[in-house]
């Protein structure tokens, strides 16, 4: 389609008032793009010196309290590194110590060294000596009279460690007469009031040995029963002697001693009636315990059987004093007495010297006679009577203390 020429007109002059605006318009909008790039140039600038001066100063106040903490922290750390110090040396402050007094005793016994092997080698020969001499024990405690005088020494230890002596309280092996048999029991105890109490020791120990020595449970069985048979016989056999008829006022029995617990112990737990059965044959059996028992009792009854003859002789002591000391008060008051009459004669010889001689002696010294320096002293009368006893105990003559008295 063709356009118009007034059309093609219009446009030109647009087009062409365009390019006056353009021209107009252009530099000023350059500069307007230059302005706006330099602001934000100048935006940007500032923006970074603000950036820059607050990343400083972030910095400066991250710095200084970074060097706070971390002196806090060296301080805590030092402080704590101190006291662990501290701890670490009150722990290992007596280790140390134990160390030292450890190592000083290691070398006192690096220096008695020597001395430390001969000791060792002594008490190994010590060692063979108590083999030798336990084996030379049980070797002798197999032979029947060897095992009896060692039950009679456990006995008689027994005795002396109650306090009883021997020939004043209790005899050993002494011979008595049993209706024309002659007998000798190991012990006689003597009580204070006259009574004897008669004490046997036995000593079954072949049997004993055997059981101590069996292997297995059988032969051990076998062996107590036999021990406890043999304990049975030796009272059986003791009861039949009746000792307490060679003895006037004893007692009808007599005491069987086993000088071992063990043995008593074992005896007793084998045969359970063993003890009633002794007693009905008048045999008490009794081991170190038992019989200590009794002879305490014994030592007791002879204490007080010596205080009560102390306390007589104290008693007829004091009736013999009390008798002397009233003849002692005779004679003080015939010697006060005595002593009273010779005052009175001294008061008469002072009067009479004083009345008669002595005026004729100072007409001697008138006349100038010579009387070598020496003048006749002045005697006095003795005014104070002798002091009259008036405890009845030593004043006999109450009637003469009296009137002189008066």
């Amino acid at each position: 389609m063709a356009l118009s020429i007034d059309f093609i007109s219009f446009l030109i002059g647009i087009g062409a008032g365009a390019c006056v605006v353009a021209m107009i318009l252009l530099p000023k909008l350059a500069a307007l793009r230059q302005a706006r790039a330099d602001m934000g140039n100048e935006f940007s600038h500032l923006a970074s010196q603000v950036l820059q001066q607050s990343n400083e100063q972030f910095l400066q106040l991250a710095q200084g309290a970074l060097d706070q903490k971390l002196q806090a922290a060296q301080k805590d750390s030092s402080f704590d590194m101190e006291r662990r110090h501290k701890a670490v040396e009150q722990l290992v402050g007596p280790i140390g110590q134990s160390l030292k007094d450890m190592e000083t005793k290691l070398e006192s016994l690096g220096k008695a060294g020597a001395g430390l092997e001969t000791q060792l080698k002594y008490f190994t020969e010590d060692q063979k000596h108590l083999r030798d001499t336990t084996q030379a024990l049980v070797t002798a405690l197999k032979n029947p009279a060897a095992r009896g005088r060692w039950g009679e020494m456990q006995l008689e230890r027994i005795l002396e460690q109650v306090g009883l002596r021997a020939g004043t309280h209790f005899d050993t092996q002494k011979q008595v007469d049993n209706n024309g048999q002659s007998q000798k029991p190991d012990f006689v105890i003597y009580m204070p009031n006259g009574v004897h109490i008669v004490i046997d020791v036995k000593t079954p120990m072949d049997s004993y040995w055997n059981y101590v020595d069996a292997t297995n449970e059988q032969d051990g069985a076998g062996h107590k029963q036999q021990f406890a048979s043999h304990v049975r016989s030796h009272v059986k056999q003791l009861g039949s002697k009746e000792y307490f008829r060679s003895f006037e006022n004893t007692p009808e029995f007599v005491v069987m001693f086993l000088p071992s617990e063990s043995l008593y112990a074992l005896a007793i737990h084998e045969d359970q009636h063993l003890i009633e059965d002794a007693a009905k044959a008048n045999v008490i059996l009794a081991s170190p315990t038992t019989i200590m028992g009794l002879l305490r009792v014994i030592h007791y009854g002879w204490q007080q059987q010596t205080m009560a003859l102390e306390a007589k002789n104290i008693a007829s002591m004091a009736t013999d004093l009390y008798k002397r000391l009233a003849a002692f008060g005779d004679h003080f008051v015939a010697m006060g007495s005595a002593l009273g009459k010779s005052i009175n004669v001294y008061n008469k010889a002072v009067g009479s010297l004083e009345n008669s001689v002595l005026p004729l002696m100072r007409k001697f010294r008138d006349l100038d006679i010579q009387n070598a320096g020496k003048e006749i002293p002045a005697f006095k009368q003795i005014e104070e009577n002798e002091r009259l006893i008036v405890a009845p105990e030593l004043n006999r003559d109450k009637d003469i203390n009296k009137d002189k008295a008066a």
